[in-house]
C-alpha cells in the first residue's frame, strides 16, 4: 500500500507537474468511466505514446475478448500469484469479485487443482495458464485438454491474456509499483 511519505515507483513522478496532454486525455478516460488513476498508469504515464498504445490494447483484451470477464479475473489473478505480482493481485481481487469471482475460489486459487470449486473450462484455462505463465510451454495433455472445452479464438485470448500479464507483473515488479489500497 502506497504511503503518503513513500515514493509510487522507483522512478520519481512529480507531484505538481503538468501531464502531457496525452496522459492528461487518459486519465480523464479512466475518471470519466469511473475507475481510479493507478499508479501503474502515473508510471506508465511517463512514456505517453507507449500508455496510448498499452490502453488501446488493453482494453480489446477486455471488451472485445468472447472470454467471459469473471474468467479472465480469475486468470490474471492466478497469473499475478505464479509471477509474484501483489501489484496486480492487489489491483484485480475488487474486479473480480464485482464479476462475480467469490472470495472462496481466490483464497483457493493456489491449490486450484484440489478443489471442488472450479468448473471444467476453468480448470482447463487455469493448467493451460499455470504452465504458460511459468515457462511459456504448455503441454500436450494440457493443450488438449483446453481445446476440448475452448474454441481456437478463446485459447488465442487466453495465451494474450498470459503474456500481457505475465509481462505486466514484471513491469510492476522490476520498477518496484507500489500496490494501492484495495477497495472493497
Amino acid at each position: 500500500m502506497t504511503a503518503p511519505d513513500r515514493p509510487i515507483a522507483r522512478l520519481s513522478i512529480p507531484p505538481d507537474a503538468e501531464p502531457h496532454p496525452i496522459v492528461a486525455e487518459m486519465f480523464a478516460r479512466i475518471r470519466a468511466a469511473g475507475r481510479r488513476v493507478l499508479n501503474i498508469h502515473r508510471v506508465v504515464g511517463l512514456a505517453p505514446k507507449l500508455m496510448r498504445a498499452q490502453a488501446t490494447y488493453a482494453a480489446a483484451m477486455r471488451e472485445e475478448s468472447s472470454l467471459l470477464r469473471a474468467l479472465q479475473e480469475l486468470l490474471i489473478l492466478r497469473i499475478a500469484q505464479i509471477n509474484g505480482s501483489e501489484y496486480e493481485q492487489s489491483a484485480h481481487r475488487g474486479i473480480a469479485r464485482q464479476l462475480g469471482v467469490t472470495p472462496e475460489q481466490i483464497r483457493e486459487l493456489p491449490t486450484w487443482r484440489d478443489s471442488k470449486l472450479y468448473d471444467a473450462r476453468q480448470r482447463a484455462a487455469l493448467g493451460f495458464i499455470e504452465q504458460a505463465a511459468a515457462s511459456g510451454e504448455v503441454g500436450d495433455a494440457v493443450f488438449a485438454a483446453t481445446q476440448a472445452v475452448f474454441s481456437p479464438q478463446e485459447i488465442v485470448e487466453v495465451a494474450a491474456l498470459v503474456a500481457w500479464y505475465v509481462g505486466n507483473s514484471r513491469f510492476v515488479r522490476a520498477l518496484q509499483i507500489e500496490p494501492e489500497q484495495e477497495q472493497a
